[in-house]
């Protein structure tokens, strides 16, 4: 079904000004599945024709959802729902340069190791999954001009990817969002960063090609779904010997409110 033969609710009295009503509109219809990755929306005139207001008040809202990061507007082609690729992944998710420039460059990455394990306590919290559940604890390596900064460990439950295994997880052909998403049709929309400042331990540093006890930054992220249901746990481990955190980020709604 497509979203032009859906009735939406939109309240010409509400307070609410009606972009931001629009745009929690198009935001269910990604929730509900009925806007997918890599789908092209309506284009602005089908979209006032739907929702009977003006073409700016459309523009406002899918602006704003662009802003969030859930739509992407390809010149010439016109406003797709966001997907996760290369690209994506990219100006999305790493946020790390070669210090003195603020040129991000897509990582080199080295696969450590892939196994299955049970649960603590913690990572069942996080998952909300009972302790000792099956899940898949993942080690990666990345880099930049040919060394390695990061040790990614990555946190997932097993009944989330049924079939996934090594093999299938080494040899995919894109990101490893990409790959929840096209493979296991799941959808990480939402990330939280924690960063913290630790010293390594034998692992890391053995890893990482660094000494023991040597400073670096820890970020514990949580990935989710539009649905907020915790997806993935990841912890990285950087040595930023070389390499800077770059992360910007605009605000959405302050303008406005």
């Amino acid at each position: 079904m497509s979203i032009t033969d859906l009735k939406f609710d939109i309240d010409r009295d509400s307070k609410t000004p009606l972009w931001l009503q629009i745009r929690n509109e198009l935001f269910n219809c990604l929730y509900r599945d009925e806007l997918r990755p890599g789908q092209l929306i309506p284009n602005e005139k089908t979209l006032v024709e739907l929702f009977q207001v003006s073409i700016g008040t459309i523009r406002k809202a899918v602006g704003v959802l662009e802003k969030e990061g859930f739509l992407i507007r390809k010149q010439g082609l016109g406003t797709f729902v966001f997907q996760h690729d290369n690209s994506s992944f990219l100006f999305e998710y790493f946020h790390f340069a070669l210090n003195g420039t603020e040129k991000q460059e897509s990582p080199t990455v080295e696969f450590i190791s892939f196994e299955t394990k049970k649960a603590s306590k913690a990572e069942a919290e996080s998952l909300n999954i009972p302790t000792g559940s099956a899940i898949y604890r993942i080690y990666n390596k990345l880099g930049l001009n040919k060394k390695f900064y990061i040790v990614d460990k990555i946190i997932i439950s097993q009944d989330k990817f049924p079939g996934l295994n090594e093999e299938i997880f080494k040899n995919r052909a894109n990101t490893i969002y990409n790959l929840y998403q096209n493979k296991f049709n799941i959808f990480i929309t939402n990330c939280s960063e924690k960063l913290k400042a630790i010293t390594s331990n034998e692992k890391i540093s053995k890893l990482l090609n660094i000494e023991l006890g040597s400073p670096i930054l820890k970020i514990d992220r949580i990935g989710q779904t539009y649905h907020n249901e915790t997806i993935e746990i990841r912890t990285s481990y950087v040595h930023t010997s070389d390499i800077e955190y770059i992360h910007s980020q605009n605000s959405t709604f302050g303008e406005s409110l």
